[in-house]
This record gives C-alpha cells, sequence and structure tokens, in this order.
C-alpha cells in the first residue's frame, strides 16, 4: 500500500550544482524512462496494497502488517464484520434476556426495580466495552493503518497527474494561454490527494499531540464514557499525529507547489514563459516525490497507533476485572 508519487521523477539535486543556471532538467528521452520506473513501480506497489492485511494480534504481539493474497484480505475483512455483527446481536440478546426476566418477576418495590434497572444497564455496559476491546478497536485499528497509505485509486490519480507534467511531448502541445489554469487544475488535483491522505490542512497544520496517556483512558473509563465513537475519536486523533510527524515535508512541498498558482510578480513572470513554468513544475513536482518517499518511509516506522491500542487495551482489561466481568 505504500505507493509513491514519483519514483521516477529523480533529477539529483547535485545536477543543478553540477551545470549551473543554464541546466535545463532532464531530456525528454530521461523523462521517459522515469515515466516507465514509476509505471513498473507503481504496479508493484499496487500489488503490495492488495497483498497486506492488517494483524489483528494483541498489542503485546506487535502490529506488523503480514503480506496476504486478495483473498485473504477479503476474508479478513468479511471476518471483522461478522465479529462485529455477533457482538452488536450478543449486546441486543443479553438486553433482550434482561427485560424477559423484568416481565416474568417484576419487583416488588419501585426502589428494588431501580435497583435492578441500574445492575441490568451496568451488565449491559461492561459487555459493550469488552465488545470494544475485543472486536471494535482492533478493527478501528486496522483501518487507521491501513489510512496510512494512498489507496490505489488515489495513486492512480497521482501517476496521471505526474505522467503529464513530466512529459515533455505533452508540454509542447499545450497552448500557452491555456498552460496556468491546466496547472491549477492539477495542482487543485494534487493538493486535494494529499490532503486527503494527511487529513490536516496543508497550509496551517494544527500542532502535534501528546502521546495517550493512560490517565486520559482511565478518566473515560471512569465515566462509563469510552465508547465506540470516543474509541474511534482517540485513534483518529492518533492517527493524525503519525503524519504530522512524519508528512511535515510532504505538506510543505505540496503547499510550494501549490504556490506556482498564487499571483505574483514571480509566479507571473513563471506563467509568460512556457518553457520556465514546464523546468518549475517539474522541479517542484520532483520535489513532492521525495517528501512522499520520506513520509511513507517515516510512517511505517511510528508506533504511536499500536501504542494507543495498547494503552486503550490494557485499561479496559484491568477496569473490567476490577468490575468482576
Amino acid at each position: 500500500m505504500k505507493l509513491s508519487l514519483l519514483l521516477l521523477l529523480s533529477v539529483p539535486m547535485h545536477a543543478f550544482a553540477q551545470f549551473g543556471p543554464t541546466y535545463t532538467g532532464p531530456t525528454m528521452q530521461q523523462n521517459q524512462q522515469s515515466r516507465e520506473y514509476f509505471n513498473r513501480s507503481m504496479n508493484q506497489r499496487t500489488q503490495d496494497f492488495q497483498m497486506r492485511q492488517i494483524n489483528k494480534n494483541r498489542p503485546s504481539q506487535g502490529m506488523r502488517v503480514p503480506a496476504a493474497s486478495p483473498e485473504t484480505q477479503q476474508e479478513a475483512q468479511a471476518r471483522q464484520l461478522q465479529a462485529e455483527k455477533e457482538a452488536n446481536e450478543q449486546l441486543a440478546r443479553l438486553a433482550q434476556e434482561q427485560q424477559r426476566k423484568r416481565d416474568e418477576r417484576p419487583a416488588p418495590n419501585p426502589q428494588q426495580a431501580a435497583a435492578r434497572q441500574k445492575e441490568d444497564e451496568r451488565q449491559l455496559a461492561l459487555l459493550a466495552l469488552k465488545n470494544y476491546r475485543d472486536v471494535f478497536l482492533p478493527g478501528q485499528l486496522a483501518n487507521a493503518l491501513q489510512a496510512r497509505y494512498l489507496s490505489p485509486a488515489a495513486a492512480s490519480s497521482l501517476q496521471r497527474i505526474s505522467d503529464k507534467l513530466l512529459n515533455d511531448a505533452w508540454w509542447s502541445k499545450q497552448e500557452p494561454a491555456q498552460l496556468t489554469a491546466t496547472v491549477k487544475a492539477y495542482s487543485d488535483s494534487l493538493t486535494s490527494l494529499t490532503t486527503s491522505l494527511l487529513g490536516f490542512d496543508l497550509a496551517s497544520p494544527p500542532p502535534t499531540p501528546d502521546q495517550l496517556s493512560s490517565k486520559r483512558v482511565d478518566d473515560l473509563l471512569a465515566k462509563n464514557a469510552l465508547t465506540q465513537q470516543a474509541g474511534a475519536q482517540i485513534v483518529q486523533e492518533v492517527a493524525t499525529a503519525e503524519k504530522l510527524i512524519a508528512g511535515n515535508g510532504l505538506a510543505k512541498a505540496v503547499v510550494d507547489f501549490n504556490a506556482l498558482n498564487t499571483p505574483g510578480p514571480n509566479t507571473q513572470a513563471l506563467q509568460s514563459d512556457p518553457k520556465k513554468l514546464r523546468q518549475e513544475v517539474q522541479a517542484r513536482l520532483r520535489r513532492v516525490s521525495s517528501e512522499m518517499q520520506r513520509y511513507e518511509s517515516r510512517i511505517g516506522t511510528l508506533s504511536r497507533l499500536p501504542n494507543a491500542q495498547k494503552t486503550m487495551h490494557d485499561a479496559m482489561a484491568i477496569y473490567l476485572k476490577k468490575q468482576g466481568s
């Protein structure tokens, strides 16, 4: 699932230092070779994506992502959905059984009825918490780990952008008057895809949250507030924190690429010279490529998500044990 935007786009930065300001970038043949290499890499990475499934083992056993066939991945997803369905049905059965007992043996007075109702609600809450720990939390984590990387559809969109903008022959066929609007359209697409991947405003990223503390989880448990929704919010926050750490350079590179559309003397001069515009677009696109690769390498080394799962899992296990469940 690690899909690099531009494995093909690498003109070494030392080339500019070596040849000086007269260097005009790679030749058409070099760009063609780059695109072919990118296409091969993209196909391989798409296959890698399809060959992955999330390890649903307990946190202490690690969160590595083993290779698996597409069929196995589909089976894993189906098992997750089935497990969630059974967990919901189990909760419904308990509620129905509690109601049946209340109907068959009504409490002799309102005080005992209220006490029985309170205990029934406690048992339902404990079962819901156990199901979240064992079923829903692993599913939420699996989704978050998968969302660390581009989907095949997003990667294909990025591939199409690079195929166009790195192709000197494509540039030669464009009407100069339309180039600015065309580049802006591709820039907008690149910005949208990267924003969807990282999950924050590229131009003004939020501060990186602290690591998830066990105290936060304990406080939620004490308030009976660690629901599926609250847990999903925590997982999302942790996932975003990882992307802020790994994707800072990528965000800046895309913002820099998008700056080609910002009105000003420099951009106006570029837009009036198709050759210089092409060179600048391709140079900034290569920087995006480099930062995408750096993001993909870094995000896979981060452990905030599995650590958060372990923190939540352990806190729930202790709480459930204390509650006799």
